[in-house]
């Protein structure tokens, strides 16, 4: 048995190298258990700036967001803002990937984290992209997003 100090050093050597550990990747039917038909708040963190940045560099400071997960694919967003309206789906290698307009889609899995659920973005020289922290799932539009 792995622990928790030893599971830290492994957790962090991965993040480090720009690659999640698999320990805690939710299965495809998991992730549209969790999230199809339900609110879910969050923060994101924007990754490092390649070239200047190391791989696995995370920003201190968090955006916090509100998601709806309708279950016919609609995405609704609330950043502080005007809510956007999107596309969301799982992939067939258990990957959420949301669309925005204008912007490609970006998939990636989700990780169960103790109390929480996390989706890092990659970009595709390994950089992180970004991070959403998954803090608390609601069932049904609770904000009426």
């Amino acid at each position: 048995m792995i622990n928790s100090s030893k599971m830290l050093m492994i957790f962090g050597a991965c993040v480090f190298s720009g690659q999640l550990p698999a320990f805690g990747e939710m299965t495809a039917d998991e992730a549209i258990t969790l999230i199809s038909g339900n609110t879910v708040d969050g923060e994101r963190r924007d990754g490092g700036v390649p070239g200047v940045d190391a791989p696995g560099k995370i920003e201190n400071f968090a955006t916090p967001f509100s998601l709806y997960f309708d279950s016919n694919g609609t995405l609704r967003k609330k950043t502080g803002g005007k809510p956007k309206i999107g596309k969301w789906r799982v992939s067939d290698d258990s990957g959420l990937c949301m669309k925005w307009k204008g912007k490609k889609e970006k998939c990636a899995p989700i990780h169960k984290q103790g109390n929480v659920y996390r989706r890092v973005v990659l970009r595709k020289n390994g950089f992180i992209l970004y991070e959403h922290t998954y803090i608390g799932i609601i069932p049904g539009n609770k904000y009426k997003l």
